[in-house]
């Protein structure tokens, strides 16, 4: 009789602990961040990895981020940021970025493992994210496709006649100060289409 109590006693143990423990931390994929899109790269040259990291996630729970954990390159000879764009439970959105090198960890975001995350959900399209203007939830940032892409055609240009040889007749010189000018009128075209 006393046997059974006990078994009782430990069966209900092993039922009442893991429940507790899970009300208590959350399941592994319980995070406080939904990610909307994944971006690999530097301001100037950058892809979507949001699949990539989706596969990687669901393979393990933390990584080395790095060049051959996506498999490109966007920017030669530059140090790369993974940006992990997100929204959090109050509906803010938050970017988390990952320098390369650094241990990706996803215990804060909902669904990790699952995998079951940033599939055309909401996210600007905007590299700079927060921090630098972005509005969250398309408001005051209009999607600039062909912009963006001569934003980054026009910084490519830029990095490499800076890269060039100065033995140009002053030619080098003015094509930088035209692609300067290019650049500002670009900027200053997208932030115009965006307040109006």
């Amino acid at each position: 009789m006393l046997t059974t109590r006990i078994l009782n006693v430990l069966l209900m143990f092993g039922l009442f602990v893991p429940g507790l423990a899970m009300a208590q931390y959350g399941s592994p994929d319980q995070g406080q961040y939904s990610i909307l899109s994944a971006q690999y790269g530097t301001g100037g040259r950058h892809v979507d990895v949001t699949n990539r990291l989706r596969e990687l996630a669901q393979a393990d729970r933390s990584f080395r981020m790095g060049n051959s954990t996506f498999g490109v390159d966007p920017a030669p000879g530059e140090r790369k940021v993974l940006r992990i764009y997100a929204r959090g439970p109050n509906g803010q959105e938050r970017m988390f970025e990952y320098p390369e090198g650094s241990t990706v960890d996803g215990a804060q975001f909902r669904g990790w493992g699952r995998g079951d995350w940033g599939r055309g959900g909401g996210w600007s399209g905007h590299w700079e994210g927060q921090n630098q203007g972005y509005q969250g939830q398309n408001h005051g940032y209009e999607r600039q496709p062909k912009m963006e892409a001569a934003m980054q055609n026009l910084r490519e240009a830029q990095q490499n006649l800076q890269s060039a040889n100065t033995d140009k007749g002053g030619h080098r010189e003015r094509a930088l100060e035209y692609i300067n000018r290019a650049i500002a009128e670009t900027q200053a075209g997208m932030q115009y289409a965006n307040q109006h």
